[in-house]
């Protein structure tokens, strides 16, 4: 069992959560994330540029900046994630900054947030920088000198209500560090879980740290009287409702792992150090969290979803379906990007079991991942916990350098050539489906060949040529990649309608991580997409969308061009068959 007193990154919670053998005492960096949109939110911030070092570290940032940012009603005019230390740090701020954004958010190191701050400064430009725990370090100010003066950021710290600080500054001397609170009461985890295994004759250590952080028995403090009464308390047999130096030891009901409080220092430099200005509670900063559930799990608010009225009906096809027709997309490549290649080929599957048959489908899949060396189960790719292998039978059309965007427009269009000989052939009669997983840029989706990308101008000028010469009856997107609306935002075309996973300033994120392999085995919004529609065949495009805008974690998942597509009350189903 591993208990941690540091935040690391927001994927434990969806990797781990459930197992019971991992624990935390603060809350990941999503919190910290929450916490800061809304400290930016009071200070009328309206625009905002982002900078995460490409960590795992910076990945939590990268990851849940945009949502939140959506929540309260901000703007993202540029996110960036960049290796430590990069050469192009200053280009890439300069960048940011002719969006004019009030605020930029680095979650980095002191050296790269120096850097920042220096080009910044040397913009002239009234933008100001905040910063995250990583770069509250001593090298900040001696680095910046006075440079550093007025910088703002936030840092983990204690409850100021626990009394830990007065104490430790009368033990020691000295006010204790930011992490000293919660490595204390790791140490009680530990130890309360011990005395509940002395307690028990055979019970797991995930079942015996349960019984302690889900007691509701007799409150008992951190202190070393409250301590020793609740060892003794659980070795006979009871269920004290603890609390730690930290803050309340209240844990995610279903998942574990994260407490569902965490406070932190919203901090300034003064004077040479580090002033904190205000405690803020993650639970009480703004939006509020499920009953029982770590802002980790954060789902969309019911206010921000696109749903369109119902019985709007602007457009009906001229002629009747007599075709169906599909095009399923995982250009990525790669071990890391497991998930893309399996989920494509999960909607494959489904299809095939929904009665399509093979050549009405077009598989472009890079298809190196069932075969890489690092896959411990040869010619196998699964996108759930001890699933089946997807990859065998699966007639893929196009693989590897093939699965570019040009091919895919060639494909849309039916143009067949020597390298695309497989194409739509479709016309005003044939439903057209296609489904993308794969990495997302503001304004463009990912392709692992040559490193090229289909655009925001390529999808409207596809989508209005196929409908310009009638390839299509009504066409259906279903997109999986980071700031999937960007994609889809500006094509008005009559007959189609795009639901992707993600808002234009979010990235999306990946769930179901099999151990077994160290991989994540799907995206969150597929993964919820395919659950909802097996769940229910007879679900509409419309009810499709709520059910899959409540259920994903860490994104606002979008609908677009509904007004123009047609009526949106049919059933998925009857759409995706032949």
């Amino acid at each position: 069992m591993l208990i941690s007193p540091l935040a690391t990154s927001g994927d434990i919670i969806r990797a781990f959560g459930k197992e019971g053998y991992f624990w935390r005492t603060t809350q990941g960096d999503v919190a910290q994330v929450k916490v800061i949109v809304s400290i930016l939110k009071e200070k009328g911030g309206e625009k905002i540029a982002v900078f995460a070092e490409n960590t795992t570290y910076g990945n939590t940032f990268y990851d849940w900046t945009g949502f939140f940012a959506t929540e309260y009603g901000l703007n993202i005019s540029y996110i960036r994630q960049f290796e430590p230390g990069s050469i192009t740090l200053s280009k890439d701020v300069a960048d940011a900054l002719k969006g004019n954004p009030d605020y930029i958010i680095a979650a980095c190191g002191s050296s790269d947030a120096s850097c920042i701050k220096n080009e910044v400064d040397h913009s002239k430009k009234p933008t100001k920088l905040f910063l995250t725990d990583s770069s509250a370090t001593p090298n900040l100010i001696s680095t910046l000198g006075a440079a550093a003066e007025g910088l703002e950021g936030t840092s983990p710290t204690v409850d100021p209500s626990s009394g830990f600080s007065i104490a430790y500054q009368g033990k020691f001397g000295h006010l204790p560090t930011d992490f000293a609170a919660p490595a204390y009461d790791a140490v009680l985890l530990a130890s309360y879980t011990t005395a509940r295994q002395d307690a028990t004759i055979i019970e797991s250590q995930a079942d015996s740290i349960r019984h302690v952080v889900y007691g509701n028995g007799t409150p008992e403090g951190w202190d070393a009287q409250g301590s020793h009464e609740a060892i003794a308390d659980i070795r006979r047999g009871g269920s004290p409702a603890i609390s730690g130096a930290s803050g309340p030891l209240d844990y995610d009901i279903e998942y574990g792992v994260d407490p569902l409080f965490t406070y932190y220092s919203h901090w300034v430099v003064e004077d040479g150090g580090f002033r904190t200005v205000s405690v803020i509670a993650s639970a009480k900063s703004g939006t509020p969290i499920v009953k029982g559930e770590s802002v980790a799990r954060s789902r969309a608010s019911e206010n921000l979803m696109t749903i369109p009225k119902t019985g709007i009906v602007s457009y009906k096809p001229a002629a009747n379906k007599t075709d169906f027709q599909a095009v399923i997309l995982g250009p990525s490549r790669g071990w890391m990007n497991y998930r893309h290649q399996s989920d494509a080929l999960a909607v494959y599957t489904l299809l095939r079991e929904n009665g399509v048959p093979d050549n009405k489908i077009i598989l472009m899949l890079y298809d190196d991942v069932p075969f890489t060396s690092e896959n411990p189960i040869k010619g196998d790719i699964h996108n759930v916990l001890a699933g089946k292998n997807l990859r065998s039978g699966a007639g893929v059309d196009y693989s590897g350098e093939q699965v570019t965007p040009l091919t895919l427009k060639q494909v849309l269009l039916g143009n067949k050539t020597k390298t695309t000989p497989v194409v739509l052939e479709s016309g005003n009669s044939t439903d057209v489906f296609v489904y993308i997983a794969s990495h997302g840029e503001p304004g463009e989706i990912d392709f692992s060949t040559r490193h090229s990308t289909l655009s925001t101008s390529d999808f409207r000028d596809v989508t209005e040529t196929m409908y310009r010469e009638g390839r299509y009856r009504q066409i259906v997107f279903f997109v999986d990649t980071c700031f999937g609306e960007s994609i889809g935002i500006n094509a008005t075309v009559p007959g189609l309608l795009y639901l992707t996973a993600a808002a234009k300033d979010e990235p999306s994120l990946g769930t179901t991580y099999d151990a077994s392999i160290r991989q994540w085995l799907s995206d969150e919004f597929t993964e919820s997409v395919l659950d909802t529609i097996q769940a229910d065949p007879d679900i509409t495009f419309r009810e499709l969308y709520t059910a899959v805008y409540e259920k994903v974690i860490g994104s606002h998942a979008r609908i677009l061009n509904t007004e123009n597509f047609g009526n949106i009350d049919i059933p998925v189903k009857e759409f995706l068959q032949p």
